[in-house]
């Protein structure tokens, strides 16, 4: 039984059963009979003969068949013996209710994995345990004992929720049914000890009449069914956008004990849902206001933006919230502006906002005309409209159809902005959706051309696995980076005087030097580093001192590393480890010895493309350093994206062979010079660890 089968099941078991519809055991029952379920309900309570008007059985094996799902509802210690009658009967799907496992530490995990076994042993798949539940609307088969179905009555639609936190799920449900939007699944996944978030929004995008999923997560497992679920969306015209919380260190303490389970790294997860074009929500609230945008508008072409409105402090507010979210308030070209200045009155001025002051009062089509010169002119891929105060001789619900109208003709996504309920309501009752700040209006169309922007992920490669590491020195390192073909410094390492002067007629001087040994990962704290030699008695020096200091430290002598010395305009930082949830990682970040205090890096899960590489390098806080300034030339950032992608795909290719990368500082220059790894720490797999 697939996923989405097991989400329509066509008899169901209630374990625990209560005549009591409050009760937890006996809101699925009540919810089912109101609500449609077709199929068969069978009350388990051996105490009882009915339960809620159904003949009620003392176990899963009196039944006269197989359920294809149970609902447990039982104490924490009831759970296991439960699982083996599930598998004994032939049930194909486990939805548990009861908490104390994972959550509760080492104990209940041991308890958790003792359940996943002997599911697995009879192929029954688990929703849970401490999960509230799931529930498909479309069929009516609502196993689940949320509160807010009761408050908010289902309505079947084209949106799935799917959530780790079971309040979470409830939270989303209420408010988009609140808002008229119609759900077809909530689902909870709880502790997830075997079906997870990510497999469940695998799942629902493949039901034909889903074309939005909203997701809430703490901890990101088994990414790669959420990548192929974005895949899949992707395909089929899907949105899925997401909260994940757990964005501190704070939040990730709370999230491990709310779920059982520790939260990812947010860089990666970040990084992630980025890549495969899943818009990242700060919150329950956002995902509930920006579903209608996402439900209602085409898909954005590009982030060229056009502000409408009658108020000058609308159009100012407007461009500021664009600029802040990435979007390009361009002024318009002459085509344009001739068509605008046709639509618009004389006392108008046509440019990017367009402020149409009272114009509206005395020449209501303004609004109109302006949308239908903006339509087809390719001078925009979104359109903001803001109407701050409505009031008499304002005809909202004719500009409402004008803009809705627009949207389908045109193909551009429009986004409303209002402070007054009666002129909402115009524009949502014609699918407009409307946001209560230009901000919010603003960050919306950011979001839809962040999703649009998002390019296709390359093929997936198998992920290597985290594994025990052993570091290399540096001179290792380096031969292991250069081998991979990416640009490393000229160097030799000398153990004996001889060698070093003979350095010096190979290298061509200043040079660096700095000790060699697989103890120290960073030498300069130590004094092992020195700059500007350009005398040979001068590294013969730094060769005996740098002897006595490894001595003093205990630490390996791997003698002298010489290097060529460059002079560059930026100190960057390139890494690359495997993480045991995404594979590898891949970091871009302003390097030296303060990456860790400034961090400035951006991350990149490989596979990716050199436009992805680009694209981390200008989110960087110090990308705009990177362009042309007073007279001097831009970086080329190029090179920078192509040692990002060839690092990522060496990395993937060395199979876990290779567990880390730290190369810093990788000293880039402006102009047509090439970047170069002075410095790198390689740390391999221990032998037989992978």
């Amino acid at each position: 039984m697939s996923l989405l089968q097991a989400l329509s099941p066509r008899a169901v078991a209630i374990l625990g059963a209560s005549d009591n519809p409050i009760k937890a055991g006996g809101r699925p029952i009540d919810y089912m009979r109101r609500h449609g379920y077709a199929g068969r309900i069978f009350p388990i309570n051996p105490n009882r003969s009915e339960v809620q008007g159904l003949p009620a059985y003392a176990s899963l094996r009196a039944l006269p068949e197989a359920p294809d799902a149970v609902v447990i509802s039982l104490a924490g210690e009831d759970v296991a013996a439960a699982i083996d009658d599930c598998v004994a009967v032939g049930a194909k799907a486990a939805v548990v209710y009861s908490s104390g496992f994972a959550e509760l530490g080492e104990a209940g995990h041991a308890q958790q994995a003792d359940l996943l076994a002997r599911a697995r042993r009879g192929g029954l798949r688990l929703f849970g345990p401490n999960c509230q539940g799931v529930a498909n609307f479309a069929s009516g088969a609502i196993l689940n004992f949320s509160t807010m179905i009761n408050e908010s009555p289902p309505g079947d639609g084209p949106v799935a929720i799917v959530s780790q936190s079971g309040a979470g799920a409830a939270i989303l449900y209420g408010g988009l049914r609140r808002a008229g939007i119609g759900v077809r699944y909530m689902v909870s996944t709880g502790n997830e000890a075997d079906i997870c978030a990510a497999e469940a929004v695998r799942a629902v995008v493949q039901d034909e009449r889903i074309r939005l999923v909203v997701l809430y997560v703490e901890t990101l497992r088994q990414s790669a069914y959420l990548a192929e679920a974005a895949r899949l969306a992707r395909e089929r015209g899907v949105t899925i956008l997401a909260v994940k919380a757990g964005r501190t260190s704070a939040g990730q303490a709370t999230a491990s004990s709310h779920t059982g389970a520790l939260a990812a790294e947010d860089a990666l997860a970040d990084a992630f849902l980025r890549q495969h074009g899943i818009p990242r929500l700060a919150d329950f609230r956002e995902l509930i206001d920006y579903a209608p945008l996402f439900l209602s508008q085409p898909a954005a072409r590009g982030r060229r933006v056009v502000s409408i409105s009658n108020s000058g402090a609308t159009c100012v507010l407007a461009a500021d919230a664009a600029e802040e979210f990435g979007l390009a308030v361009e002024q318009f070209d002459a085509a344009t502006l001739a068509g605008l200045q046709q639509a618009l009155p004389s006392y108008v001025t046509a440019r990017n906002p367009i402020d149409m002051t009272t114009a509206l009062l005395g020449k209501p089509e303004t609004f109109g005309n302006t949308l239908r010169a903006l339509s087809g002119s390719g001078a925009a891929d979104l359109v903001h409209v803001g109407f701050p105060i409505g009031g008499e001789g304002y005809d909202f619900a004719d500009f409402a159809a004008q803009a809705s109208r627009f949207a389908q003709d045109s193909g551009m996504p429009i986004a409303v902005s209002v402070n007054q309920d009666w002129v909402a309501q115009a524009f949502q009752a014609q699918g407009v959706p409307t946001f209560w700040s230009e901000r919010a209006a603003m960050r919306g169309l950011a979001l839809l051309a962040e999703q649009a922007g998002a390019a296709a992920q390359p093929p997936a490669i198998s992920a290597p696995k985290a594994a025990a590491s052993t570091t290399l020195n540096e001179p290792s390192s380096l031969a292991r980076l250069q081998a991979a073909g990416l640009p490393v410094m000229r160097h030799t390492v000398a153990t004996s005087e001889e060698q070093v002067r003979a350095a010096f007629g190979t290298l061509s001087a200043p040079l660096v030097a700095k000790g060699v040994s697989a103890d120290l990962a960073h030498k300069s704290e130590h004094g092992l580093v020195r700059l500007n030699l350009r005398e040979a008695d001068q590294a013969v020096q730094a060769l005996h001192d740098f002897a006595a200091t490894l001595r003093g430290l205990g630490a390996q002598d791997g003698g002298l590393l010489l290097g060529a010395q460059h002079q560059a305009d930026f100190e960057l930082a390139l890494g690359a480890h495997v993480d045991p949830e995404f594979g590898v990682a891949v970091m871009i970040g302003q390097g030296g010895v303060l990456v860790e205090a400034l961090r400035d890096v951006q991350f990149l899960v490989a596979p990716f493309s050199r436009a992805q590489a680009l694209a981390a390098l200008g989110r960087l806080a110090i990308a705009p350093a990177f362009a042309a300034v007073r007279g001097m030339p831009a970086v080329a950032l190029e090179p920078l994206a192509d040692m990002m992608v060839r690092l990522g795909d060496w990395m993937l290719a060395q199979a876990g062979q290779v567990q880390s990368v730290d190369a810093n500082p990788v000293l880039v220059a402006r102009g047509a010079q090439a970047p170069v790894i002075v410095d790198a720490v390689v740390a391999v797999a221990q032998e037989g660890a992978v």
